[in-house]
């Protein structure tokens, strides 16, 4: 089966599973209003939801699908995460009504069940953007709980199991750029917007970084060193646009590579522009060998292992590109900087040792 059908599968997998979630709360059941003691939420048929609108105090982020994957709008339809989303559905579905506290719109204000008051309001959407059903979170009770409502019904419930809602678009991202064991790697080079080049490299069987060449006469490693050769070991990113959208005078003339013990390769090709940094990421597996496994031969356990192990490192990758491919990621500003420093920052000059202080004449 080919990488591209085993994708597919694995995001169909993914909204099955969404559903699924959903349909073990609710089952079939026809839209109603809620019974005191029940789920606040029934009814909802997941087949019927193309979209997810979540509106807090001063953020909010529309989810809208696109086949079988929810999108970030204001990411410029980002892929969400598909976990964070059955977290959501699962959570949201999970609150149960405890008492009904009142039926009269006048009193939605003290509560903080209005549309300008609510801690947080989720609307199900439709495939025309209308709203199937939606909920409305107000304040938290002192005994306990937080006053709730459906978006189209006056009746407010004391409500338990209220979980907290994330309003921000970035909220639903997987923000890992790259991560690896800083063990596994075996070298870094970088290069600066001028062209010029170093790397670092780890001692076989050891922790000890050394420039490749050597130092320089009269330098040794400075604080920096270690940090800019173990940059890649969890990089993540603050923001995400569209490759192509960025700033007009942004220019990508700095890479930073990373090379494995598995013969990975990451390529990071970096822009810096006023106070932020700018990232095209992709992957490159070195090991263009071909996996052949012989039935009249078996490989041993060891064996076996190095081959898996490499098959999933090759799929990482696919997996990398795939995800990271029209897309271009703005890094936090202390962790661009250990990606683009120049090699005069990571160097510190030998102070010369002090001669020893000459004998004293009147010691014997």
């Amino acid at each position: 089966m080919s990488n591209k059908k085993l994708s597919q599968l694995a995001v169909l997998a993914a909204i099955i599973l969404v559903a699924a979630v959903v349909v073990h709360h609710i089952g079939n059941k026809p839209a109603q209003p809620p019974q005191t003691g029940t789920y606040l939420i029934q009814g909802l048929n997941p087949d019927t939801v193309h979209g997810i609108a979540i509106t807090g105090n001063e953020t909010s982020v529309d989810l809208r699908r696109r086949g079988t994957t929810f999108l970030v709008a204001q990411k410029d339809d980002y892929p969400a995460m598909t976990d964070r989303l059955n977290q959501l559905f699962t959570e949201l579905l999970d609150i149960r009504t405890k008492e009904l506290i009142t039926d009269k719109p006048d009193n939605h204000p003290d509560l903080e069940v209005t549309q300008d008051k609510a801690q947080s309001i989720v609307r199900f959407l439709d495939k025309d953007a209308n709203t199937i059903t939606g909920l409305i979170l107000g304040k938290s009770a002192e005994g306990g709980g937080s006053y709730a409502r459906l978006i189209d019904n006056n009746k407010v419930y004391l409500c338990e199991n209220v979980p907290y809602i994330r309003t921000g678009a970035m909220d639903y991202i997987d923000q890992q750029l790259i991560s690896v064991k800083e063990e596994n790697i075996t070298s870094v080079t970088v290069t600066d917007a001028n062209g010029r080049t170093y790397t670092l490299l780890q001692e076989p069987n050891s922790t000890d970084i050394t420039l490749a060449g050597g130092l320089p006469q009269g330098k040794k490693a400075g604080p920096q060193f270690k940090s800019v050769f173990s940059a890649p070991a969890s990089l993540r990113f603050d923001d995400v646009i569209r490759e192509g959208s960025e700033p007009n005078n942004v220019a990508f003339n700095r890479t930073y590579i990373c090379r494995l013990k598995d013969s990975t390769e990451y390529i990071l090709k970096l822009a810096k522009t006023n106070d932020k940094t700018y990232a095209l990421c992709s992957a490159v597996f070195k090991d263009t060998e071909e996996v052949t496994i012989d039935p009249a031969k078996p490989d041993s356990d060891e064996q076996l292992k190095k081959i898996e192990a490499k098959l999933l490192a090759r799929q990482a990758v696919d997996k990398l590109n795939a995800k990271c491919k029209g897309w271009t990621y703005e890094l936090p500003s202390w962790k661009a900087d250990n990606l683009t420093k120049p090699l005069s920052d990571i160097l510190e000059d030998i102070k010369p040792e002090k001669p020893d202080s000459a004998a004293d004449p009147n010691t014997e």
